[in-house]
């Protein structure tokens, strides 16, 4: 537990560089550049608002006393937390077997590397949340007080997928198998969550093993409060932060545990 606290200060300087610097080789070569990291979230909005309010014309059910929001704006709000689980997951698989130079420094903390791996990918989910919150001011869509809430609500999220990062990391040095894996994973973990419906909506028999997938929890937080600025669940919340550090404590002891045999391995 020690490490994991100490880690990211001691080398903040260190994750910063290499996650900008991730950020920047995602679009090295492209004429846009890092302007890519607004453009696509743009876009992804721009075409979830014109199929879900003029082709489908599909409506939410909103709490009672809140404005009406259009489909699109709530889906590309569950979508942005998805894509930023998705993202920590895919790099996380070659987090350890992409960067031999680094495992064979005996000097470099590899421990860092889920940190950088959450850190650049989460850049981009908050340019995407700035996305949401310009489209709802731009439609008149209050902004609610709750959003003060999202840094917080969104914390046992962000502590869960450094967990699985480190986890993931690992296994992936041993389990080449798990890239393919963990493609169709990310897929079950989009139709399993309430990305495209609330929990309330669910039949009463399944919302408790909805309750299991890392994303309902979180995605259900953040469209209450930032858009309906509803949230007062704070005991599921609770619950859900005390087994993201607990998730997080395993994938960290599984990656010190393996970690002597990565240069072996690889």
């Amino acid at each position: 537990m020690h490490q994991i606290i100490t880690a990211p200060i001691t080398h903040r300087r260190l994750i910063w560089a290499m996650a900008k610097r991730e950020i920047a080789a995602k679009y090295k070569g492209s004429v846009l550049g890092v302007f890519w990291t607004f453009l696509n979230p743009l876009f992804m909005l721009a075409i979830y608002t014109f199929v879900f309010k003029y082709i489908f014309k599909a409506r939410w059910s909103v709490p009672e006393g809140s404005a009406e929001v259009d489909f699109a704006t709530l889906l590309f709000a569950g979508l942005l937390l998805h894509g930023w689980l998705a993202e920590v997951f895919a790099r996380s698989v070659s987090l350890i077997t992409g960067n031999v130079n680094l495992v064979t420094k005996i000097q470099f903390p590899l421990e860092i590397l889920p940190w950088i791996n959450l850190v650049s990918s989460g850049i981009q989910l908050l340019i995407g949340i700035g996305v949401l919150f310009i489209f709802m001011l731009f439609n008149q869509i209050p902004l609610q007080p709750q959003l003060l809430l999202v840094p917080i609500l969104l914390l046992p999220l962000a502590i869960f997928l450094l967990g699985a990062s480190w986890l993931i990391a690992a296994l992936g040095v041993f389990i080449r198998d798990i890239e393919q894996f963990m493609m169709s994973f990310i897929t079950v973990l989009l139709f399993t969550s309430t990305i495209f419906f609330s929990l309330e909506n669910a039949p009463a028999l399944i919302q408790p093993i909805l309750q299991f997938n890392p994303l309902t929890v979180p995605v259900e937080a953040f469209r209450n409060a930032a858009i309906f600025g509803t949230f007062d669940n704070w005991g599921i919340w609770g619950i859900y932060f005390a087994s993201s550090v607990l998730f997080m404590l395993l994938g960290f002891a599984v990656f010190k545990r393996l970690k002597p045999v990565f240069s072996d391995i690889l």
